[in-house]
């Protein structure tokens, strides 16, 4: 954690809050319909019923190489894919917890609203930590957007079923909590006024 690695340089010591630190890119060729599962594990990051999609996949109306134009991260993207019968929902578990919240890029050219959500637990159990509702921001998901999804708690999942069928995900990644960012900064400040008076 970045963080606690500049408190422990600095002599401090490190902030008490859990929050599993990632980046979730996708950067990688996936292969159509391969599910990302378990691909982000080495992180503390696992998914249910998120396909990877490899720009140039050759969907839509676009030339091949063009479908996810201006992702973050260019070569790949997340994709909720859900059958309705047998996959019914999906999840980002994250077992160490993400505390303060989540953030990522979206791209959906849908005309109806999705929602995420944090929980507590694992799979969507526990309690709900807060929500996020989104809009169509694309034609053809080649314009992305940042969005911040906050909650007050330690988030072990989000619930991804909102966003099924019609919405690209990129570059989540957690959010530290501000009130522990701040104690570390003013900690910080504190350690460089001693060692410049003495």
């Amino acid at each position: 954690m970045k963080l606690a690695t500049l408190a422990l340089a600095l002599g401090l010591s490190a902030p008490a809050f859990a929050s599993t630190t990632f980046t979730v890119d996708f950067e990688k060729s996936w292969d159509y319909g391969q599910m990302v599962d378990a691909s982000y594990a080495a992180s503390g990051v696992t998914f249910t019923n998120v396909m990877g999609l490899s720009n140039g996949d050759g969907l839509g109306s676009l030339p091949d190489g063009a479908y996810y134009a201006g992702a973050p991260s260019p070569q790949g993207v997340g994709f909720v894919q859900l059958d309705g019968v047998v996959n019914t929902a999906a999840y980002m578990n994250v077992a160490g917890g993400v505390e303060g919240g989540l953030r990522f890029f979206y791209s959906s050219p849908s005309d109806v609203s999705f929602a995420i959500s944090a929980y507590s637990g694992l799979n969507g159990t526990g309690t709900l930590l807060g929500t996020i509702n989104l809009t169509a921001n694309s034609a053809d998901y080649t314009t992305w957007t940042q969005a911040v999804l906050t909650f007050g708690g330690v988030a072990q999942s989000f619930d991804l079923t909102g966003a099924a069928n019609v919405v690209g995900l990129d570059n989540i990644s957690a959010v530290p909590e501000p009130s522990s960012v701040a104690m570390l900064l003013a900690g910080a400040t504190l350690l460089l006024a001693r060692r410049r008076r003495g």
